[in-house]
């Protein structure tokens, strides 16, 4: 068969399933229609109960406003007749008191004293229920005593303080709801009626000729089975209507609506013929333009099929070319037309994007090469780098074990267990400050700094420690700058001890500090080694280092420069390093926004340390450490300053000697087996006799976070291990 064969086929096969699902659309779409169109009709009945509970709640809150009248309290009854007359609203609440007995008092229908007739049984009988339940009662349409006319009444108890009781009613003239009806903005083809408990009209489309005539019994009989329904049945002028009703609330009355049948039916007949008018519309065009394209389908096909031929049969690019440029006005087929002549170019590339791709591997590879190469580096550094302290510490260790040793030996031990062990935690923190500053965890205490007092401090120390041997020239310019002043201490300590390292003994360190209209600028240039020209695109990168000797006497981690970096971006600053090459020495230039002279001014002031608080200097101690090195070492620290120590090595133990003994302080370690040191705090803290304890908190865990948890949990001071023995100075002194 030809391909329009097959597209007529294909049309037939897509029409016949969609005609199908169409019919069965239209009919769901005529049940949803109708069941919308009484839904809203249901609505309705429900708004127009709500308008009548809005007019009976009108008045019996007025009713309610009457009852505290202090006339009515003080049995003023004239004034109180006064009071009820301002309060009355016509054919729309009439005001009626009764006495205790349900004979009437007052009704402002008459003046005051006007002889009012006795009260019937029925209404006495409603208005003892009133009292009675001291609820508010709506009544069925009923004949009023003095104008002998059909109204409702609404009555509310009135109990006085004396004892005295009363009924208050108001009173509903015949037509009252049969206007408010009439206001309801419906269609006029709708009927809005009100029937009372008695299946009688209250409100009805007749107006007052309805008015206390019986409705539709099988109206009354389906209202008094159900809260709210719907049923259809002809109307008394023989109209086939659906009627929507439901119960008032406040007064049980039934609320209903009629619309008629032909109107719910034929607004979802309309609807459906214009869906399925449309539908047959569409299927028609979609029948008329499937023939159309299909000639236009089989004619593309054609061109197309022509052109891979000629290409087949060797006509080259010039041939493929040549039917590309033939339209068939179909995009996808003109864009077949010319892929095929696009084939031949592609292929040609093809070669050329081969070889494209085989150098990026070849360059991929050699980036990966020289990772792994810049992390063994690294990891032979580290090596080195901890080797180094820690044969030193053993070597130390071993000497103080000897008992004959020379004291001047052992003085010397000991300064190289403490050196080193300060090298170490330098090592350990540098580590860590770079996992911080990679997951985005350094926090900046940002508090005005002078930076030349910084730069001072740094060259300070390292004098005292004996790291300088080389000519340092120091020309240091007042600057103040926003900062964390502990981090900018750590670089600048970076950028002088990388002078330092890189330059040999007796040569020239010159630090110069600026300070321009927007910046301070810190300068270290030194005369050492220099940077090679293809390490500088990397320099500030992490694990990246200029080559090292052997013996690795200038190497380091390579992340001092890289902290330097991050730190300095956090502070919002730059640094940048220049050198000539190798041997020609090299200059790190550190800028940081300035502050302004204002802002001077005040971190001048503010630069006065305040005055420490100062408690009892401690003289007993407890200390709570599984490790048993670590707390035998602790502990023969502090009896050698003096101190009366305590030891346990976990929390029971802890706890019973601190009720025990009552020491001045607690040393806790975090991490202890079974009960850790924040459940420690809290027990001694719950402790009337261990309650004003000083607990200092000691752990792994260095942390910004870790340090709030322990001072949550209640501990005074937070440290991280290895606990430096100068830091628990002003604790064991007494000072807050």
């Amino acid at each position: 068969m030809r391909l329009r064969a097959y597209l007529l086929i294909m049309i037939g096969a897509i029409i016949l399933p969609i005609s199908l699902f169409a019919a069965i659309a239209l009919q769901t779409l005529l049940s949803s229609e109708r069941e919308a169109a009484l839904q809203t009709l249901g609505q309705s009945a429900g708004a127009t109960a709500l308008l009548v509970d809005r007019e009976l709640s009108s008045a019996e809150a007025a009713l309610h406003v009457l009852a505290r009248s202090p006339h009515l309290a003080h049995g003023d009854l004239a004034g109180f007749y006064e009071h009820a007359k301002s309060a009355d609203r016509g054919d729309g609440g009439r005001i009626i008191l009764f006495d205790g007995g349900g004979q009437q008092l007052i009704n402002t229908v008459v003046p005051l004293g006007s002889k009012l007739p006795l009260t019937r049984d029925e209404v006495r009988a409603r208005l003892r229920q009133v009292m009675a339940t001291r609820k508010t009662l709506v009544s069925d349409l009923v004949t009023g005593p003095l104008q002998k006319n059909p109204v409702t009444t609404i009555t509310v108890p009135v109990p006085l303080l004396g004892g005295e009781r009363y009924v208050l009613g108001s009173v509903f003239a015949p037509d009252y709801f049969s206007r408010l009806m009439a206001r309801r903005p419906v269609p006029s083809s709708w009927a809005v009626s009100v029937i009372d408990h008695n299946g009688r009209f209250i409100a009805g489309p007749g107006g007052a000729a309805r008015l206390g005539q019986p409705a539709n019994p099988g109206l009354v009989k389906a209202a008094a089975d159900a809260q709210q329904g719907l049923i259809r049945y002809a109307k008394d002028d023989g109209v086939d209507a659906y009627h929507a009703f439901v119960h008032s609330p406040m007064s049980g009355w039934t609320v209903a609506v009629a619309v008629p049948a032909s109107e719910i039916e034929g607004a979802a007949r309309h609807a459906v013929m214009l869906a399925a008018g449309g539908m047959l519309v569409a299927l028609l065009c979609a029948a008329l333009a499937a023939v159309f394209f299909g000639r236009r389908l089989a004619a593309a096909i054609g061109g197309a099929a022509q052109a891979a031929t000629r290409l087949s049969e060797g006509g080259g690019l010039a041939s493929a070319s040549a039917a590309a440029a033939a339209s068939s006005g179909i995009a996808e087929f003109d864009a077949l037309q010319r892929s095929i002549g696009e084939a031949g170019i592609k292929l040609a590339r093809s070669e050329t994007e081969r070889a494209s791709l085989l150098q990026r591997e070849q360059q991929a590879r050699k980036l990966a090469e020289a990772q792994v190469r810049i992390r063994d580096d690294f990891l032979a550094m580290l090596s080195h780098e901890l080797r180094n302290p820690l044969s030193g510490i053993l070597g130390a260790a071993q000497l103080l074990r000897i008992e004959n040793a020379n004291p001047v030996q052992k003085r010397h031990a000991q300064d190289i267990l403490l050196r080193q062990g300060k090298h170490l935690t330098r090592i350990v923190d540098d580590l860590l400050d770079l996992a911080r500053l990679a997951r985005g965890k350094v926090r900046l205490d940002m508090r005005p700094v002078e930076l030349a007092s910084v730069v001072e401090a740094v060259v300070d120390a390292l004098r005292m420690a004996g790291r300088i041997e080389q000519q340092l020239d120091c020309r240091l310019a007042p600057a103040w700058v926003l900062g964390d002043r502990t981090r900018i201490e750590q670089v600048v300590g970076n950028l002088v001890t990388n002078a330092l390292k890189y330059t040999p003994a007796q040569g020239r360190i010159e630090i110069e500090l600026k300070a321009g209209e927007d910046e301070a600028c810190l300068i270290v240039h030194d005369s050492g080694v220099g940077i090679a020209p293809e390490l500088m695109p990397t320099l500030f990168e992490t694990f990246v280092q200029g080559a090292v000797s052997l013996d690795r006497a200038q190497g380091g981690l390579g992340i001092g420069l890289s902290l330097v970096r991050s730190l300095v971006t956090l502070h919002g600053g730059t640094v940048t390093a220049a050198s000539e090459g190798n041997g020609k020495g090299s200059t790190f230039t550190l800028c940081l926004p300035l502050l302004k002279e204002g802002a001077q001014t005040a971190a001048v002031v503010e630069s006065a340390p305040p005055a420490a608080a100062s408690e009892s200097a401690v003289s007993t101690v407890l200390l709570i450490e599984d490790n048993n090195d670590a707390r035998h070492m602790l502990s023969a620290q502090l009896s050698a300053a003096g101190y009366q120590v305590f030891e346990a090595d976990n929390g029971v133990d802890g706890i019973a000697l601190a009720r025990r003994e009552r020491p001045d302080l607690a040393i806790v370690d975090i991490g202890l087996p079974g009960m850790n040191g924040y459940q420690i705090a809290a027990r001694l803290r719950r402790d009337p006799d261990t309650r004003m304890l000083r607990l200092v908190a000691l752990t792994g865990y260095g942390q910004e976070a870790d340090r709030q948890l322990a001072l949550n949990a209640g501990f005074d001071a937070h440290f991280a291990k290895p606990l430096q023995f100068e830091s628990l100075a002003d604790i064991l002194a007494g000072v807050s």
